[in-house]
């Protein structure tokens, strides 16, 4: 999937009516060198030094980046001594919505998408070395795996399919999953909060992206063989 690069930003700023809430803006793309990328757990930590606070307001849109990274920081906000609260204000994907699970509290506003994938990467080697590749992308999507399962309120099996498809979830679709906790809606108008999931529209989300490889699978084999019998004349 193609992505648009989003404008880099890392701020923090205390409220003035709240002295207890820092708000925490990280958008753009994740990486362990704060010189080279917008998001880095070194420059979070930087921003935060010397700030007392016991809630932790943080803003995201970003397409994501380094997986091990954003564990990091997903990770270093889940063991912080305050109160977190993500909210996703255009785009958590691929590893933001890593870190968007370490809130204690996750809102998306209801024009803005969640993405979640399995671990890729781009390769070059022998045929052991990309096996062994291939054998660390699984390992790393067992992490991804725990990481959303902490929010996810179907089976493994079930997230599996999901990720399988790189899919991209709709603020309506992401709160039905469990993966966040209410929509703040654009327009004003009642916010949605995330209650009793219902079996049937979680399943309806899960069965349409579940069909996506199946239907592309066999439009590109029902390509490939009418190209075949163009060069072979229907033999």
């Amino acid at each position: 999937m193609k992505k648009s690069k989003i404008e880099g930003r890392l701020e923090v700023q205390n409220k003035v009516d709240d002295t207890e809430t820092v708000t925490l803006y990280l958008y753009g793309d994740i990486g362990n060198n704060e010189w080279w990328y917008d998001v880095s757990l070194r420059g979070i930590r930087r921003a935060l030094q010397g700030k007392e606070f016991s809630n932790l307001e943080i803003h995201v849109n970003s397409n994501g980046g380094d997986v091990f990274e954003s564990i990091a920081i997903a990770n270093y906000l889940k063991n912080l001594d305050a109160e977190v609260t993500i909210i996703i204000e255009s785009m958590a994907a691929s590893g933001m919505s890593i870190i968007a699970m370490a809130g204690d509290k996750v809102f998306i506003r209801d024009n803005a998408m969640l993405m979640i994938h399995n671990a890729w990467t781009v390769a070059m080697g022998n045929a052991d070395e990309l096996r062994k590749v291939a054998d660390d992308l699984d390992k790393i999507g067992t992490s991804f795996s725990k990481t959303y399962m902490g929010r996810f309120v179907g089976t493994e099996d079930e997230l599996k399919v999901l990720l399988d498809e790189e899919t991209l979830l709709t603020a309506e679709e992401a709160l039905q999953l469990g993966l966040v906790d209410e929509i703040k809606n654009f327009s004003g108008s009642e916010d949605l909060v995330q209650g009793k999931v219902v079996e049937d529209a979680k399943n309806e989300i899960l069965n349409k992206y579940a069909g996506t490889e199946k239907v592309t699978t066999e439009k590109e084999s029902n390509v490939f063989n009418n190209l075949l019998n163009t060069l072979t004349g229907g033999i």
